[in-house]
């Protein structure tokens, strides 16, 4: 693969990459070092074979990245304010501000990481659950039971006309 063909699927797939790294490290900068770091992985070893799609391919590269970013020693140890998940509204991020429901995004953000990464993949991604259970070798049942309770916390949390984005779902 030489450098043009990078900066092509760079474009095609970077900004989606981004925010599919915001959401689940709610970093933007980090976000931004995750992503540069699976493209450099898969410029320099890509071991990518046409089975499937190269957005899955390197959504997959970029969500395992984040999980071991979220597992590591260093973040774990991070103390945050009291305040700190309020401040990506006023941060005023792009990333938030182009989703339709910044108060939706938010509230996103907040869930605990099994719940928000199965509500990623079905709403934002429109990943069946089927394949979120492939994508996270999980089973079916348990990616259906994760998604009632999210869709519970998510109504516990929102107000009513946010919901209803969801409830129809």
């Amino acid at each position: 693969m030489d450098q043009e063909e990078l900066e092509k699927i760079m474009d095609a797939h970077g900004e989606h990459l981004l925010r599919m790294a915001f959401f689940y490290l709610r970093d933007r900068e980090m976000a931004k070092d995750i992503v540069q770091d699976v493209f450099i992985s898969f410029y320099t070893s890509s071991n990518y074979e046409e089975r499937g799609t190269m957005r899955s391919y390197l959504t997959k590269m970029t969500v395992n990245r984040c999980k071991d970013h979220l597992r590591s020693w260093s973040f774990r140890n991070l103390l945050f304010t009291h305040d700190w998940v309020e401040t990506i509204h006023t941060q005023q991020d792009p990333l938030v501000l182009n989703e339709e429901r910044i108060e939706l995004a938010i509230t996103i953000l907040k869930l605990p990481m099994k719940y928000r990464e199965i509500i990623i993949l079905y709403y934002y991604e429109e990943y069946k659950i089927r394949e979120i259970a492939a994508f996270l070798e999980l089973s079916e049942n348990t990616v259906k039971a994760r998604m009632t309770k999210a869709r519970k916390l998510l109504k516990e949390k929102l107000k009513s006309e946010d919901w209803e984005v969801l409830s129809s779902e």
